[in-house]
């Protein structure tokens, strides 16, 4: 299972529930290092799907 979120407290959370995360960074942003890092980070849901095929 992956979730997939723009917010990095989602990816947090759904890390700490055991899942697998991919963060869609829209903005450019650097990720805080204060949540843990998703597995997959992209700019769009587009450049995922390319990432995961």
């Amino acid at each position: 299972m992956l979730l997939v979120a723009v917010h990095p407290w989602d990816i947090h959370g759904a890390d700490a529930a055991g899942m697998q995360t991919a963060w869609i960074n829209r903005s450019g942003s650097r990720y805080p290092g204060y949540f843990t890092q998703p597995t997959f980070e992209a700019q769009s849901l587009p450049s995922l799907a390319r990432q995961l095929s």
